[in-house]
């Protein structure tokens, strides 16, 4: 197993729709270094977009289980949403306020090529919407409620800071990707 190295934003490869996975394209080594890499980075989910795949594979966990879906797609959700605080693997140091909805059927393949479904409530379905949302090249500050953005404090003593997107972007842009000229901080597809 391997390490993947994970890309932050403004890495082109967030803002492309990931392509689907054919059952014989499924890498069950590939997945086992997904896993890995979220457990090690201290993540819930990640979405193979994150560590440069463009491909429709997502892991994730709600502490009691893992979970891995293959071509993921929403199929049904509540009429009810709720708020919690977001960060993503992809964005660290951020957080935003996020609007999700309580419950959903997630639909997919699991990593043996299988059909599944799966009815996620609570913190499972947050975690599912934000990786499936990676898989259109959404992030979840484009879904962040206004005025919600904030950078995480580097100690205990101190507290977490309001924040603009702008901020967000020029962060990135100069601290991962000064020079890089393909450099895309905005959506490049309609929400969904």
């Amino acid at each position: 197993m391997a390490l993947l190295d994970i890309i932050t934003y403004g890495h082109p490869t967030l803002r492309q729709r990931a392509q689907k996975v054919a059952e014989d394209q499924i890498d069950p080594a590939f997945i086992q270094d997904m896993l890995e890499t979220m457990y090690v980075k201290d993540g819930v989910g990640l979405a193979a977009p994150q560590v440069n795949v463009s491909k429709k594979i997502l892991v994730a966990t709600d502490f009691k289980e893992e979970y891995v879906l293959i071509n993921p797609e929403i199929i049904a959700h509540s009429e009810q949403v709720e708020t919690d605080s977001e960060g993503c693997l992809s964005v660290p140091g951020f957080q935003g306020e996020v609007d999700r909805f309580q419950k959903i059927v997630v639909r997919a393949l699991d990593a043996s090529g299988k059909p599944i479904e799966i009815t996620a409530r609570g913190f499972l379905a947050r975690v599912l919407q934000h990786e499936i949302d990676h898989l259109n090249g959404i992030l979840y500050i484009d879904r962040a409620l206004p005025d919600s953005l904030h950078k995480l404090p580097l100690s205990e003593d101190e507290d977490p800071v309001s924040v603009s997107l702008d901020e967000i972007q020029n962060h990135f842009h100069q601290n991962d990707h000064v020079d890089r000229r393909d450099v895309v901080f905005e959506r490049t597809q309609p929400l969904a």
